[in-house]
Order: C-alpha cells, then sequence, then structure tokens
C-alpha cells in the first residue's frame, strides 16, 4: 500500500463514468485525489462518491479519479491524496467502501495539500 512521501506510480485507468485518464497527463499540473473501488464491493458507492466528484469540481487544480481498475500499490477500496509531483500526503486502504475515510475527510486533506507552500516544504528538507 502506498504510503505517506511515496510517489504515485504512472497509471492509465477507466473511471467510474466511462473516461480514460492517463496519470502522465494529470502529473506536475494538477493535484490528485483518487480512489479506487473494486467491483462487487456491495456498498453504496454513490453515496460514497457524489461528495467526492462535485467538491473535486470546485477545485481547478485537483483531478478527482474514482476508478475500479488496479493500480500498483493500492489495493481496493482505497483512497489516496497527492500533491502535483505525485508525493502521497494521505492514503488509506480498507476492506470495505464504508471503511474508508469519509468524503468530508479527503476533502479535508485536499484543503491541507493545496495550502502547502512549496518553498517553504523545499526549506524543511
Amino acid at each position: 500500500m502506498l504510503a505517506r512521501g511515496d510517489r504515485i506510480p504512472h497509471f492509465e485507468v477507466t473511471t467510474v463514468a466511462g473516461h480514460r485518464v492517463r496519470y502522465a497527463d494529470i502529473w506536475q499540473h494538477r493535484h490528485l485525489l483518487l480512489v479506487v473501488i473494486p467491483l462487487a464491493t456491495g456498498d453504496d458507492e454513490q453515496s460514497y462518491t457524489e461528495p467526492l466528484i462535485e467538491a473535486a469540481a470546485a477545485f481547478h487544480d485537483v483531478a478527482c479519479v474514482i476508478t475500479r481498475d488496479d493500480i500498483t500499490g493500492l489495493e481496493g477500496p482505497a483512497a489516496v491524496v497527492a500533491d502535483k509531483w505525485g508525493e502521497v500526503i494521505f492514503s488509506a486502504a480498507a476492506a470495505s467502501l464504508r471503511q474508508l475515510p469519509a468524503a468530508t475527510e479527503l476533502i479535508e486533506w485536499v484543503d491541507y495539500m493545496r495550502s502547502k507552500c512549496p518553498e517553504c516544504e523545499g526549506e524543511a528538507k
């Protein structure tokens, strides 16, 4: 499982809405909110994903990718927030969608990541 500080591997997936997404098109341009939902979770995925999609639409600099496809380092259900350089800021995995952090918590992580000062981060390292 990807952990804080890891780099998101480059991937190509189809979203639950049927759009093809290549991480190479997002990388270095937009932050990433990634949710992996395997088939047949038995959970009400729409009630979980709708608030994420709505919130992410308000952020022009965040790509919200919700997929059922496998991604190296992520076994779904899983959620990851990463900055535009691919560094994982937050990650979570669970046995079911209901056990993942609430959509509001993921949105708070996105807000936190968006407010980080890149220059300050560089000085701290």
